[in-house]
């Protein structure tokens, strides 16, 4: 995928979101160290007579009120992702005192508070260069003339500015050229500035916020995986013990019988081969059909386009396919893949359809899979349908899938999945 830089345009607009982040970031910090630091000084004042636990309780509640919101700032400011904090719960049936002191034993609740002490002087460093930054940009070309205003006022021969002190002449005109570069310099630079200051809090809060949430996030997603896995391999072992062996069983007695019958009456044998034969054109669609969630050869060889157009072939409704994406690693192409099959599969059974697209490409870091057909609509995620299944799968990767299927169609089912390793 080639990535284009961004124009200048979208460069100041997102300085703009980004100096609104940082002048309002500062304020809230310092709101939380005015309301957070009297009330963790006075609990740990007081908790030797044991008034001060409560104090403390609520001052690490009201950090962490402040953390959330620090949470969202950072994930708004540019619309990255939203990480949430991963607090612990009270243990079950705690009650009192031990439900009183679980938040004095969560880690997370303490890197809150943190956050919100020195946060509050990270910020006002980043807030100072912002509005150093802005208010240079902004004003440099008039402070000639404020200078001018101001001498006549107090009546000031002394040199105040750049070109007096050079002896420039007329020293007006070159005050304001020198103060006219330099607002074009920081103008200029005004968007990188911003942006670095904003990665710098983003980087210090998501250290502090963010890292137990990314934790229970990755636990989470393994768990999904196994879950995903084990699901996957008890219908799949179902599956072929009531379909393909099933039929399998019946394509031996059925030879064996054909077998007694060749000598003594050969038009029953044929009859009977004519079944077996059959049964075995239905036990290889059975194969065929179980085979959807397993990797296929092609998918390992050629990549996920050309998997993506085989099982389009394969499809009873037509599918147009719009798949023209690098290779990618092994776990996302095989995600996809089995997105694909159990949308395309779901379609044919329950859609009623008569034209379908398949598309998919790579934007943003990330693969992007849909499924649309004209079908009677309906689909859904919830436990029973045919597309359940495939919530669990995109969690292991990381991933997400959208559902939309209004009565009547049109019905459209699209995963995202991140492409890093």
């Amino acid at each position: 995928m080639s990535s284009t830089s961004p124009s200048w345009r979208e460069r100041y607009r997102q300085a703009a979101r980004d100096a609104g982040f940082l002048l309002r970031l500062w304020p809230i910090l310092l709101l939380a160290f005015l309301a957070v630091v009297p009330l963790i000084a006075l609990g740990v004042g007081t908790a030797v007579i044991g008034v001060g636990v409560p104090v403390l309780v609520l001052g690490l509640s009201v950090s962490s009120h402040f953390a959330q919101i620090g949470r969202r700032a950072v994930a708004g400011v540019d619309s990255s992702e939203y990480i949430p904090g991963h607090y612990r719960r009270p243990e079950a049936g705690a009650r009192g005192v031990r439900a009183l002191l679980a938040p004095l034993r969560d880690p997370q609740r303490w890197a809150d508070l943190t956050w919100v002490v020195v946060g509050f002087v990270v910020s006002l460093a980043t807030w100072a260069l912002a509005v150093a930054w802005i208010v240079v940009s902004l004003a440099a070309p008039f402070s000639p003339f404020v200078e001018t205003i101001v001498q006549d006022a107090l009546g000031d021969e002394r040199a105040n500015n750049l070109a007096e002190l050079l002896g420039l002449e007329p020293d007006l005109l070159w005050a304001t050229l020198i103060d006219m570069a330099v607002c074009v310099l920081f103008a200029l630079t005004c968007p990188f500035v911003l942006r670095a200051l904003v990665r710098a809090e983003q980087d210090f809060t998501r250290a502090l916020l963010c890292r137990s949430g990314e934790v229970a996030r990755l636990e989470t997603s393994r768990a999904a995986v196994r879950r995903a896995e084990a699901d996957a391999r008890s219908r799949l072992e179902r599956d072929i013990h009531d379909g393909p062996q099933q039929r399998l069983v019946r394509l031996g007695m059925d030879l064996a019988r054909a077998k007694r019958q060749t000598s003594r009456d050969p038009r029953a044998a044929e009859t009977i081969l004519d079944g077996a034969i059959a049964q075995t054109r239905e036990t290889l669609d059975e194969l065929r059909g179980l085979s959807r969630g397993i990797a296929p050869p092609v998918l390992v060889d050629r990549g996920l386009g050309a998997a993506l157009a085989e099982i389009a072939v394969r499809s009873g409704v037509p599918v147009a396919v719009d798949a023209d994406v690098p290779r990618l690693s092994e776990h996302v192409e095989q995600a996809a893949y089995f997105v694909a099959s159990e949308a395309l599969a779901n379609l044919n059974k329950h859609s009623g359809a008569r034209a379908a697209e398949l598309g998919a490409v790579v934007e943003d870091g990330a693969l992007r899979l849909w499924v649309v057909d004209d079908g009677a609509g309906g689909a859904s995620v919830d436990k029973g349908h045919g597309l359940a299944g495939l919530v669990h799968r995109l969690d292991g990767v990381d991933g997400r899938l959208s559902v939309v299927s209004p009565a009547g169609g049109p019905t459209r089912v699209e995963a995202v999945i991140p492409c890093g390793s």
